[in-house]
């Protein structure tokens, strides 16, 4: 029994408490003397019969509420009760110990009419501090409450977002890869009356594109170099088609090739290259891709050397750049830029941030 006791106690107990707990009770038994002090009463026996009746009743307290596990009581009416119990019943184990130490150290006589008014006075006092740490409680628990209830309210409202996020993200995905399977099929559909042999070797490479696909609509990101390669075979699909009048040259920082993107991101914006900026023209095209490493992101840009296509593709109500920035609002929020410039052909240049390179795919 006493070890079972011995042990609830040290798991309650704690130096950071006990300290308190002493600073409270030197303060209360300063504040006694000075307000009890007579000029006829040594001083320092004055502080020492307050300070030893202060710490007994005041660990007393602290002790039968370590072992009463108070804080795990649910119902209101029980704690209060539980509370002016143990105040009452620490007040009244202390006062009886601080009169034994006081008689011990001091020769501390109590006479029955100063012990009862004494008893009286803990009590009441007792009852007093109670009915304040009682409010704390209740004020405390009313916070915690209330705060869980806002935390959980916030999660909920994030789980919303983000389950909405990725509706919208999987929505937009959808239109993608039917998007672009479309208008290359559209492109081979073309080319078959006029020469059957290129048209069998888009056939081949739209394979490719269409395991691409696949893969992509399984996956939140894929890497750069994955969509790197999409995009070529896209360009020499679209190339059989247009033949010289396509050029085209891919540069990418090696440091970048695991560099995670939503899939098919970059294909519509090549698409919008060759479909505004190089099928209009006569005469031969380039398209430049490039991404590299700029302060602490990845920089993509698509540039061609057409006629520009910005206005046409702001009004245009097809799915391409309008797809492309809905997905990127989506998935990086303000952490990305997307920039639309004219000047010797069109180029859009695309800022990723690298602190999304880590997030599940």
């Amino acid at each position: 029994m006493i070890s079972k006791i011995r042990n609830r106690l040290l798991r309650s107990v704690t130096w950071k408490e006990l300290r308190t707990l002493w600073v409270i009770n030197t303060l209360i038994a300063i504040f006694l003397s000075i307000f009890s002090f007579r000029p006829e009463l040594a001083w320092l026996k004055t502080f020492g019969t307050h300070f030893i009746f202060a710490h007994c009743i005041g660990h007393s307290i602290y002790f039968l509420a370590c072992f009463s596990n108070f804080e795990q009581i649910t119902s209101r009416w029980i704690r209060l009760l539980a509370l002016v119990g143990i105040f009452l019943l620490g007040g009244w184990i202390g006062t009886f110990i601080g009169v034994g130490l006081n008689k011990l150290f001091w020769g501390f006589k109590v006479s029955a009419d100063y012990f009862k008014t004494f008893f009286i006075a803990i009590t009441v006092f007792n009852l007093f501090i109670a009915s304040i740490v009682y409010s704390y409680f209740v004020l405390r628990g009313r916070l915690q409450d209330t705060a869980a209830k806002l935390a959980q309210k916030e999660i909920d409202e994030q789980r919303i977002l983000q389950l909405k996020a990725k509706a919208e993200l999987d929505a937009l995905h959808a239109k993608v890869n039917p998007h672009f399977l479309f208008n290359t099929l559209n492109s081979i559909a073309s080319l078959i009356p006029v020469n059957p042999q290129k048209a069998e070797d888009m056939v081949q490479k739209l394979s490719h594109l269409f395991r691409y696909t696949l893969d992509a609509g399984g996956h939140r990101l894929m890497k750069l170099q994955d969509e790197i390669k999409i995009i070529e075979d896209y360009l020499e699909i679209e190339k059989v088609r247009l033949g010289d009048r396509l050029t085209y040259q891919i540069d990418v920082d090696k440091q970048l090739d695991d560099f995670k993107i939503p899939g098919l991101l970059l294909q519509p914006l090549v698409e919008n290259s060759v479909k505004h900026g190089i099928s209009p023209k006569k005469k031969v095209g380039k398209i430049n891709v490039t991404c590299s490493k700029r302060d602490g992101f990845c920089v993509i840009s698509v540039r061609d050397t057409g006629d520009g296509f910005v206005k046409r593709a702001e009004k245009s109500n097809g799915f391409g750049l309008s797809g492309v920035r809905e997905r990127l609002e989506l998935f990086y929020g303000d952490r990305h830029d997307f920039k639309i410039t004219n000047d010797s052909g069109t180029c859009i240049e695309i800022r990723l941030p690298f602190m999304t390179n880590d997030e599940s795919t």
